[in-house]
């Protein structure tokens, strides 16, 4: 059984809708992947809406700060999906930040780098949730860069142009997730300090993801086991944005199951 719990749509910043990526993980013979869009949950309104019947397992990936340093937390949902109201509105918040930050994003880069580019045509581009990748794509569109070179020259973390988003801290948003009835996962450790990872685990987090491509899945497995963690993984996919593929980080058939198990248990 091959599965991917780690998958983004243009919901959010990846480049394929809903139903492309069903139909790709259909072509490459995954039975079950979990849309997990950055700071959204329309992805998944849309897969009931159009009413399909491939197993996707409904989740989220939560952008939060520890200590001034983004964190992403992954939540998945139980089946039906509950109300969840509060998290709704946090969301339709957190999207219109977003927005903001984008537009002072696009001023930095016409004040630092002389690199001018309508917030329309960023928006344009975004189905849903608006983020970096976004300018990325515009920026190369007019200028021939790839994504990479964007994000290398003009929007790293430490580029002046650079605008941090108002998130929540990652305590909160742990909270936040299992008030509305989430399993809560640490998304990519690779990119934390093991300090970091032990204290997010004290906040009681459910999960963390030990197959993710290039991290190295032991050490993750072992540390899952000594905090009696569910694992979890995938391949962070976001169509042709990232080098990534659909299904790429090989995780077992039993996080998948240990998931649905303790889903079965938030209902």
């Amino acid at each position: 059984m091959k599965v991917d719990l780690h998958v983004h749509s243009n919901n959010s910043d990846g480049t394929m809708t809903v139903l492309e990526l069903i139909e790709e993980a259909k072509e490459k013979q995954i039975d079950a992947f979990a849309l997990t869009d950055h700071d959204t949950v329309q992805g998944i309104d849309e897969y009931m809406k159009l009413g399909l019947n491939y197993p996707m397992i409904f989740g989220i990936e939560l952008s939060t700060y520890f200590n001034g340093k983004p964190v992403h937390i992954l939540g998945y949902f139980p089946k039906p999906l509950p109300k969840m109201d509060v998290l709704r509105e946090y969301l339709v918040r957190i999207k219109k930040k977003r927005e903001v930050r984008i537009q002072k994003i696009l001023k930095g880069l016409k004040e630092y780098f002389d690199i001018e580019i309508d917030y329309e045509e960023v928006k344009k581009n975004s189905h849903g949730v608006i983020a970096r990748p976004h300018i990325a794509r515009a920026i190369g569109e007019k200028y021939g860069y790839t994504v990479d070179e964007v994000f290398e020259k003009f929007l790293n973390d430490d580029s002046p142009a650079y605008v941090e988003i108002d998130r929540m801290t990652t305590k909160e948003g742990i909270d936040l997730l299992k008030r509305n009835h989430a399993v809560t996962v640490l998304a990519h450790p690779l990119y934390l300090t093991d300090e970091m990872v032990n204290e997010i685990i004290s906040y009681g987090i459910d999960g963390i993801e030990v197959y993710y491509p290039e991290q190295n899945s032991k050490k993750y497995h072992k540390l899952a086991e000594k905090n009696h963690l569910l694992e979890t993984g995938g391949s962070d996919y976001h169509g042709a944005i990232h080098n990534s593929e659909l299904g790429i980080s090989q995780v077992p058939e039993e996080c998948l199951h240990s998931l649905e198990e303790r889903l079965d248990e938030m209902v």
